[in-house]
């Protein structure tokens, strides 16, 4: 099978339990994979974004303890998960030892934008997304992860041209039953001002242009993600194929 691979998959596959690693080499395992440009900028907002502030907390203080605590005290939802599962990855890294903490993270900062690229064939470009532009700089030690400004007024991508070219696959979503209010409303409102489509609203609509990516590319592409709940309206809505590792029984 020729596999593109969403944010939850890239993720998982770098940074998941040994569990979950397990589970998504079994699906990976033998296919041809494939990424895209607006998986690439997501990654960067989600993993590489809670990274880059994790290590901006362990420098407060350069204390094991402390900076565990301040992952519970000042990060909240899916960063606060996410931060705490590369915390626990670092420390195992560096066998615990707080003097190897501060070049480990390092390493990590490198390895986790580098691995995203492990075993691709290709990094689809159909949006140009700018959060793929991103790169980390250090400020006076402190790493700083640069701004990809993503304005509803401002052409600074191609993602209008990749909806403007899935009319049918737009009204199948919009008719689907099975959809996402939020993603039916802001479908609603791009159909009157394409505007709608960036922005805020592009994040929103994830999931629908990462399937819309698979749909339109050159080849027979099947989506790869652990989130069946959102994903797999949109794959059916499209008819699209949806392919997930099996997490049963596993954190």
């Amino acid at each position: 099978m020729d596999l593109l691979l969403d944010t939850t998959i890239q993720i998982d596959r770098i940074t998941g339990s040994k569990e979950r690693k397990e589970a998504v080499d079994k699906v990976l395992k033998d296919n041809k994979l494939y990424c895209t440009t607006y998986v690439l900028g997501e990654y960067y907002s989600n993993i590489v974004s809670d990274l880059v502030t994790l290590y901006a907390l362990f420098l407060m203080d350069k204390d094991i303890g402390e900076t565990g605590k301040r992952i519970t005290e000042k990060v909240f939802g899916r960063s606060q998960s996410r931060m705490s599962k590369l915390y626990a990855n670092i420390l195992a890294m560096c066998n615990f030892e707080v003097s190897e903490v501060n070049d480990t993270f390092q390493l990590y900062m490198d390895l986790i934008q580098d691995e995203f690229f492990l075993n691709l064939e290709e990094i689809l470009n159909q949006t140009k997304c700018i959060r793929a532009n991103r790169n980390i700089t250090y400020e006076d030690g402190v790493p700083v992860l640069s701004n990809a400004r993503c304005r509803k007024n401002e052409e600074r991508c191609d993602i209008c041209l990749l909806w403007k070219n899935a009319e049918q696959e737009t009204e199948r979503i919009l008719t689907s039953e099975e959809m996402d209010e939020r993603i039916r409303q802001v479908l609603c409102a791009a159909k009157e001002n394409p505007q709608e489509y960036r922005g805020n609203n592009c994040r929103t609509l994830g999931d629908a242009v990462i399937s819309l990516e698979a749909k339109k590319s050159e080849y027979e592409l099947k989506i790869c993600s652990s989130n069946r709940k959102d994903f797999q309206p949109i794959c059916d809505a499209i008819g699209l194929k949806l392919v997930a590792p099996d997490y049963s029984g596993k954190n």
